[in-house]
Formats: structure tokens, sequence, C-alpha cells
């Protein structure tokens, strides 16, 4: 149970990771098939191509996960603290509405997708489910993030 714990904890830094060491190695035996062999894989350009999509919507979520994203904070932190407190709980509702719309529009591109890739004959539909998926990822963390902000401001503490 632990395992299943650890796992659903990590999701994104597993995927995106094991992602990242699949193009790495797609990538370098290309490398190595065209210029040692005359002879390049035909798939490993596709494949990274979408490894990389799928690692950068899944990177939106670990930062997310770690509040690690660029933010340009001179102006908050001159304002009082009740006010930057309720500016993060405002900020992590319009997360949850912008994420709520990317999800819903992301899983209809999903679904309406019907065109295999050209190469490696995968539906498009696997390369776009990162869109709502990472939307979910994203908004589950944000509530998250909301829902501890407005404990700690009911507590009186900093949010």
């Amino acid at each position: 149970m632990r395992a299943v714990r650890l796992l659903v904890a990590n999701v994104e830094e597993l995927a995106s990771g094991s992602l990242l060491v699949l193009m790495s190695f797609a990538t370098f035996g290309n490398v190595v098939a065209r210029y040692f062999f005359n002879n390049p894989l035909e798939w490993a350009e596709e494949f990274s191509r979408y490894a990389f999509i799928w690692i950068v919507f899944l990177g939106a979520a670990v930062c997310t996960k770690h509040g690690r994203h660029i933010v340009i904070d001179g102006l908050v932190l001159a304002l009082p603290e009740r006010v930057r407190v309720g500016l993060a709980v405002l900020v992590d509702v319009l997360i949850l509405a912008l994420m709520t719309v990317l999800a819903y529009y992301g899983w209809i591109l999903t679904l309406f997708t019907t065109q295999p890739t050209s190469t490696l004959r995968v539906p498009m539909s696997v390369v776009y489910v990162v869109v709502p998926a990472s939307a979910v990822c994203i908004a589950l963390r944000s509530l998250g993030s909301l829902a501890r902000r407005v404990r700690s401001a009911g507590r009186g503490g900093r949010g």
C-alpha cells in the first residue's frame, strides 16, 4: 500500500523522468544509427518530439506541485500579509478555473482526434491526452494548495 501511495504522489515525476530517459536513448540511438551506419531510425525523431511534448506538460504539473513556477512577486511582497493571502487564494481559484477549461477542451480534442502519427502510426489522441491529464494534475495540486491556504487563513496563520 505504501508503494502505491508513493507512486500516486509522484506520478508526474515518474512519468516525465521515464519519458526523458526514453527520449534520450531514442535520440542517441538515432544519432549512432545515422552517422555510423548511415541508416537512421525512422521512428526516433517522431517519438522524441512527442515525448518532449509530454515532458513539458507533465513538467508544468511538477512545477505546480512543488510551487516552482517562475513568479515576479516584487509588488505582492510589498502588500500587507492579509492582502497577500487573499491574492494567493484568488490565484489558486483562477488556476482551478483555467485548468477546468483546459481539461474540458483538451478532452474534447482528444476524443475527436482520429488520425494516426505519420511514422509510429499511434493515434494522435495518445499525444493529445497529456493536455487534459496535466490540467487535472495541476487542478488537483491547486485545489490542495487552496484548501491549505483557506485552512491556514481560518486559523489566523500565514497562507
